[in-house]
């Protein structure tokens, strides 16, 4: 999608879902947590009608995003934030409603101009 007006995004802590044309291959899993807080017990979690595929070691966007997933979305489904071992809401990020569509799940990148470093964001 180069027309920037086009881009659908959701954004939950250092989780970025964006919207796709076309499903890439991936590895199917039932597999629900798209990525693991550092730092606790918590996590982002896709629920719904969503087939999930891990992307493949080293996927990336155009611009060197670090791809983690990919999603079809056949109804509308949730990213929410929850804690890994009960599943209650951690009250952190509220829930995101994502419609119907392909989307590739990107983790978030800081650079740190002092190391000239980029790293992955810590949720």
């Amino acid at each position: 999608m180069s027309d920037l007006n086009s881009i659908v995004q959701y954004r939950q802590g250092d989780i970025l879902l964006e919207r796709i044309d076309d499903l890439p291959e991936g590895t199917p899993t039932t597999e629900r947590l798209l990525a693991e807080g550092e730092a606790s017990n918590h996590g982002h979690f896709i629920q719904g009608d969503v087939k999930v595929l891990v992307a493949e070691e080293g996927s990336s966007t155009e611009n060197g995003g670090f791809v983690t997933h990919f999603l079809e979305v056949d109804a509308e489904a949730a990213l929410e934030h929850l804690l890994i071992d009960s599943g209650i809401w951690t009250e952190e990020h509220h829930k995101i409603a994502v419609p119907p569509g392909r989307y590739r799940v990107i983790r978030q990148r800081e650079y740190n101009p002092y190391a000239r470093a980029i790293r992955l964001i810590k949720d």
